[in-house]
Parts: structure tokens; C-alpha cells; sequence
């Protein structure tokens, strides 16, 4: 009887074991990734980002301080669109960290880090391993040196993901740019 118990709990196993794996592979029960992401804007502290990654893209989400805003304001000069700070003042930036020419993961260098122009004081933001380009904390695209080529070394912005403002508080990005 112990023998015939035994096959049968096997048997058992067995039979729950392929009726999980037809549930599995006509259903696809695998992880899918939520539709958006929520951010809960007070859980970010103003003035460095904080980083994400939604839809295999990484991204970052900075929440602005008046003192930053006023840096940004005075870097507009030496972005290579000059496409100022937007009034009222934003509460904070949100873009992909993904090089626009070429999909390299770019890095964060914060505030007084060592840049590839150093002629001018860095107030920190973004830049690209692959090819040499630096963002601002706005995601906008510096111009490293007043000479430089804009046929040859102009750079695009970051992208900005899709995303609304929910509940005052709450970002919903919906949609980030493939790598």
C-alpha cells in the first residue's frame, strides 16, 4: 500500500505540475511591467535627482530649488538652443538618461564636479562617456566652448518622457523614449 500511495502522490505532483504549465503558457503569467510610473514628488528631496528606471529606460527626476532655478537661468547663455527657464518656475525636471545621437547611458556629475570645459564654474548635471556632451540640471544641451563648431558638436536635449501631474504631488510618467 505504501508503494501504491507513493505513486500516486507522484502522479499527483506530476499532474499539477503540467496543469500549472499549460495555465503558464496559454495565459503568459509572466511579470509585465505597469503601463506608467507613479513618482511621489514628496518623497524626492529638492536639489539633487533621483534616478528610475521605467520601460528599460533610465531617467532621472530632479526637483528644483530657487537657487538652482537662478543657476540654470544663468546658464542659458551657454546651452546651444538658449531656450530659457520657463516661468512660472518649474518644480522639477524630468528627462531620459540616454544620450539623444547615439543611446549612451549618460552619468550624473553633480554641482563643482571636475567637466570636460572647465573655463566656466559646473553647476552640475549630465554627461555622455561616448561623446563628450554635457547637459544641465534643465536637460538642455551646453555648449562647451564659445568656438565650438555647431555643425560638428552640436547636441540635442535630453528627452523628456510623457508623463502628467496627478493630484498635485503625484508624477505619472506614461511613456519613455526606447534606448
Amino acid at each position: 500500500m505504501t508503494l501504491r500511495r507513493a505513486l500516486l502522490v507522484i502522479a499527483l505532483l506530476l499532474a499539477t505540475g503540467a496543469w500549472i504549465a499549460v495555465v503558464y503558457w496559454m495565459t503568459g503569467m509572466t511579470h509585465k511591467e505597469s503601463p506608467w510610473l507613479d513618482i511621489d514628488l514628496n518623497t524626492v528631496p529638492p536639489g539633487s535627482p533621483k534616478f528610475y528606471t521605467f520601460q528599460g529606460t533610465p531617467l532621472a527626476l530632479l526637483r528644483t530649488t530657487d537657487e538652482m532655478l537662478d543657476d540654470l537661468e544663468a546658464q542659458t547663455a551657454h546651452t546651444w538652443n538658449q531656450r530659457p527657464i520657463a516661468t512660472p518656475r518649474p518644480a522639477f525636471f524630468v528627462y531620459a538618461l540616454v544620450g539623444p545621437v547615439d543611446g549612451c547611458e549618460v552619468e550624473h556629475s553633480p554641482l563643482g564636479a571636475d567637466r570636460y570645459a572647465p573655463s566656466r564654474p559646473w553647476q552640475g548635471g549630465y554627461y555622455d562617456t561616448c561623446r563628450f556632451g554635457e547637459w544641465d540640471y534643465a536637460g538642455r544641451a551646453i555648449r562647451q566652448y564659445a568656438d565650438q563648431d555647431p555643425r560638428l558638436l552640436r547636441m540635442p536635449d535630453l528627452d523628456v518622457p510623457d508623463f502628467e501631474l496627478r493630484e498635485q504631488h503625484i508624477l505619472r510618467i506614461t511613456r519613455a523614449a526606447k534606448r
